[in-house]
């Protein structure tokens, strides 16, 4: 005899049956052709670029930007404020993630397995994020 479960009184297959209950999401109408993936600007471009809309030299432009990098480099460094926020573009934030000591064991959860942690040193973790200006031009 069949052992009947709450589920097949109910009208709802058993979780044993492998049939799902969820139901289905409408099918997506046919993708169009992907476009070729373009590939990220190069700094000789992008130098090349900001010149010919500045009207200035390459290498001048090359010097503005080897000194936007040294400003933020000052700011977020040790003896800055840890914080630079490029106008309209990014803010840039390091915090300092301290060391961590190994030779701990613990228990892999999934596995049940155990193990050793092993020692981390401290370093500086840099996070850039869009300002407001940046995330209303991309809408």
């Amino acid at each position: 005899m069949k052992h009947l479960s709450f589920q097949a009184v109910s009208g709802r297959p058993s979780p044993q049956s492998g049939v799902s209950v969820m139901a289905k999401a409408p099918a997506k109408p046919a993708a169009k052709k992907a476009a070729v993936a373009k590939k990220a600007m190069t700094k000789s471009a992008f130098v090349a670029h900001l010149a010919a809309k500045a009207e200035i030299t390459k290498k001048q432009v090359d010097a503005v930007l080897d000194e936007i990098i040294e400003v933020i480099k000052t700011e977020v460094s040790a003896k800055g404020s840890g914080k630079f926020v490029f106008p309209n573009l990014c803010r840039v934030t390091v915090t300092r993630k301290d060391a961590v000591k190994g030779g701990e064991k613990k228990i892999n959860r999934l596995t049940g397995a155990e193990y050793v942690t092993k020692p981390k040193p401290a370093y500086n973790q840099v996070k850039l994020r869009p300002v407001k200006a940046l995330k209303d031009a991309l809408k």
